[in-house]
């Protein structure tokens, strides 16, 4: 067996590759909490392998001073799960030590691109939705033409720091008939609920107020984001909203895809993650052609760069 593993600051993936397929999950588990940092170690050891590659962008939660010190932390941690562990830079290279650490940090989108140019993918724009962020990576003539930091992308636009779940709304819909207030009342994941693009099983984080995730509990959230509740505002009233939410949501991805494609001359969209859908819409209300991953590896799509990295690990397993 390979594992593939990308670690963020929320969310655990992982992918299991062997002579049977692959199979995978995602783990809620807050790096920011710090009583899990010890509780790391037995997340990670899902079964026994022959090789492991990893991505880390926990790194960025506040649990660490620095970048530095997470991505040593992250290293030392796999390295005493899995001794046989590979990890990804920033520029693309496998490595058995996360040396120089920064070149390891915030790495994951790097494992997917590396994984389409190898399958023979050369012109394209690989977007991936999560339930954070999504990353939007310009690919031309076969090189990875984004910056290689965080900083950097955030200002070149090639992340764009929305997702499907975690995102508060205000941060997505500054207006809805008035202000919405920015307080951490309700997020994304409230508002795809209530329209219905989310299962409420996805939610798979804590929500804004601590109760539950059900359709009635998710637009009492969204109202209170108008300084209200749900018996003042009324259901149709917040369904709308929630609609609106989802509207901005696509808009904000799409110009973002619009902005590269032209900046690149890109016509393709190679898109993943739990977002995929949003994106196909996003790329089709731009003009460009999409393709999603989930046509060649199914759910799997949610958690690509885990996926490619146990790809990697059996290749470099193989390798030697």
């Amino acid at each position: 067996m390979y594992l593939g593993l990308d670690i963020g600051g929320a969310n655990l993936k992982y992918v299991v590759l062997d002579e049977s397929g692959a199979k995978g999950g995602v783990v809620y588990f807050p790096l920011w909490k710090r009583e899990n940092l010890k509780k790391l170690p037995e997340k990670l050891k899902v079964c026994e392998v022959k090789a492991v590659c990893a991505v880390t962008t926990a790194e960025l939660c506040d649990t660490f001073a620095s970048r530095e010190e997470g991505v040593k932390f992250v290293e030392k941690t796999v390295k005493a799960a899995f001794p046989k562990a590979f990890f990804v830079s920033v520029e693309g290279k496998i490595r058995d030590k996360a040396e120089p650490p920064l070149d390891f940090a915030a790495s994951n989108w790097v494992a997917s691109v590396r994984y389409l140019l190898e399958e023979g993918w050369r012109e394209f724009l690989f977007v991936d939705m999560g339930t954070t962020t999504t990353d939007v990576i310009p690919v031309r003539e076969g090189t990875i033409r984004s910056a290689k930091n965080d900083f950097e992308r955030l200002r070149r636009g090639e992340l764009v720091y929305v997702g499907m779940l975690r995102t508060p709304t205000f941060h997505v819909l500054r207006r809805f008939k008035v202000p919405l207030a920015p307080e951490f009342y309700s997020v994304v994941g409230d508002a795809l609920v209530v329209t219905g693009d989310m299962d409420k099983d996805d939610y798979i984080c804590e929500t804004p107020d601590g109760r539950g995730v059900s359709r009635e509990e998710c637009m009492q959230r969204l109202s209170r984001q108008l300084c209200s509740d749900l018996k003042e505002l009324g259901e149709d009233f917040v369904v709308e909203m929630a609609f609106c939410v989802r509207e901005e949501l696509v808009r904000m991805v799409a110009e973002a895809m619009e902005w590269q494609a032209q900046k690149w001359q890109l016509e393709r969209v190679v898109g993943c993650g739990k977002g995929e859908f949003l994106l196909r819409e996003a790329a089709e209300r731009v003009g460009l052609k999409f393709k999603g991953l989930s046509e060649e590896v199914g759910e799997l799509s949610e958690i690509f760069p885990a996926y490619a990295c146990a790809v990697f690990a059996k290749e470099m397993f193989e390798a030697e």
